[in-house]
């Protein structure tokens, strides 16, 4: 057997050992059957790219966790719904459990948060141009509605899937807090569990200084990644200080252990990230 691919296989264990980010309704979580670890790493692919897009590149992880999943017989992924000549939307995963189909949505989010952190509206992206309330409610309210309208039915159909399909959503991601200080009520939603670090502003780097510890600015097709495997030389702080200050971008910090373990990360923005609008 080919010798497996290093990367994937610790992006594999981080996505099936890691929390999921949002709790579902009862009616919308994952069956049992894609809650399981990978136990049969024979259709690992030996050559597997990361995407340098994040959405892309996560979706391309769960299919390998498909792959490998000896519960799933039959895999569809990107099907698109159309009425006429208009896209309603895709579909990402169509997964096949025996003799029954699930329609799985996918996404991996990272989000810090700018509130008091009781609605989901103050859990924001770094270009504050994504916003989680609105992401849950597009997957919840749309994206997991398209197999069973009945524009679908055609689509279905063509590839021998009778209407209709249970549903299930799979999130996973951080969340990130001010200086790591997480408020004592989350909206519903979020797992309690979740995984989650802190941000801070430029200004506020030296929160970061404690003596051992290294820094790695990892790309974002790393950002799955164990330190050991993530190519950037470690930063001291004098480092990390030189490559942050006056950055106009986010950018994701993580701090390393003298032994090598990721101690946290996290995000850190230029001064008035908080201020920019849309």
């Amino acid at each position: 057997m080919a010798p497996q691919n290093p990367y994937l296989s610790a992006e594999l264990d981080w996505l099936c050992n890691t929390p999921d980010l949002m709790l579902p309704p009862h009616s919308q979580t994952r069956p049992s059957a894609l809650q399981q670890p990978v136990t049969d790493s024979t259709a690992l692919e030996t050559t597997y790219e990361p995407s340098h897009r994040l959405g892309d590149h996560f979706e391309n992880l769960v299919f390998q966790y498909l792959n490998c999943n000896t519960q799933v017989t039959d895999i569809k992924r990107n099907i698109q719904i159309h009425e006429d000549l208009k896209t309603l939307g895709e579909i990402d995963f169509l997964v096949q459990l025996q003799h029954h189909w699930l329609h799985l949505e996918v996404a991996l989010k990272l989000y810090l948060l700018d509130g008091t952190g009781d609605s989901l509206t103050h859990f924001i992206g770094t270009r504050r141009d994504d916003r989680l309330a609105n992401k849950w409610h597009h997957m919840l309210d749309k994206q997991l509605h398209l197999s069973n309208r009945p524009e679908a039915k055609y689509e279905l159909a063509a590839l021998g899937i009778e209407q209709p399909v249970d549903t299930a959503l799979w999130v996973k991601g951080w969340l990130f807090y001010r200086q790591g200080k997480m408020p004592g009520n989350l909206p519903a939603p979020v797992n309690p569990q979740h995984s989650h670090g802190w941000w801070i502003t430029q200004a506020e780097l030296p929160w970061l200084k404690q003596a051992g510890h290294r820094f790695l600015l990892p790309s974002k097709m790393q950002w799955l990644l164990p330190p050991s495997l993530i190519d950037p030389p470690l930063l001291d702080f004098a480092g990390l200080v030189d490559r942050v200050m006056g950055s106009q971008r986010s950018l994701l910090a993580l701090v390393v252990e003298a032994e090598g373990r990721e101690r946290s990360r996290g995000f850190i923005v230029p001064d008035q990230w908080s201020e920019s609008r849309l």
